[in-house]
């Protein structure tokens, strides 16, 4: 009886353990596609805001827009796997939009890697019970690593692949610095001033989720 007692109450436990699994993998499942779902929207959202730019001067590619804001949102929100997953993502669809093909090099460097380094805005991670001050501080940091990380990848473009657009006798390295600085500096404190608007009045928008 004590034998045949034991096994029962291993049994029911073996059953509660695979209940309880099931229902986490139930869960998982259903916070992953809430997350797809969220991605798909930041895509689609930053697309349309890339519809409104100043494109200025950069005839080899390059405007002044708020389209890093939602990736940036998106990336405080549900951490850096994800955020750079999206950036990816809508980098492709960046390209679509204005293509300027040379090489996949190129492409990489001024749309993939480009856009999924905005998703390193996540090493800011702001929990939710943080005060005003540090979510504004830890969003703002999100958004310039997100701004600069971004920028580094155009401006290696621009060195390998822009050369011969330098003006005479200046470095191909200023060039690329001046070049994509004028479009990628008012860029990040555009977003770096609608981040912290949105840390100050909305601040459970980017709280960390997952």
């Amino acid at each position: 009886m004590p034998s045949a007692a034991c096994g029962c109450f291993l049994l029911r436990g073996r059953k509660e353990n695979v209940r309880k699994n099931r229902g986490e993998w139930f869960m998982s499942q259903r916070e992953r596609t809430l997350i797809l779902v969220e991605g798909a929207l930041v895509v689609a959202l930053g697309a349309l805001l890339n519809l409104v730019k100043f494109s200025g001067p950069w005839a080899a590619g390059g405007s002044v827009s708020l389209e890093m804001v939602p990736i940036i949102v998106f990336s405080l929100r549900r951490g850096m796997a994800w955020g750079m997953f999206a950036g990816f993502v809508y980098g492709i669809v960046n390209f679509i939009m204005g293509p300027y093909f040379m090489n996949i090099i190129q492409f990489l460097l001024d749309y993939g890697l480009a856009f999924l380094l905005v998703g390193t805005a996540a090493i800011a991670r702001i929990k939710a019970d943080e005060t005003k001050a540090k979510t504004m501080f830890m969003a703002g940091l999100g958004t310039v690593v997100a701004g600069v990380m971004r920028f580094l990848s155009h401006y290696v473009s621009g060195i390998v692949f822009y050369a011969s657009n330098a003006p005479h006798g200046q470095p191909v390295a200023l060039y690329s610095l001046i070049y994509n600085g004028t479009y990628m500096g008012p860029s990040v404190v555009a977003d770096l001033i609608v981040i912290l608007i949105l840390a100050a009045i909305m601040p459970n928008m980017l709280t960390r989720r997952s």
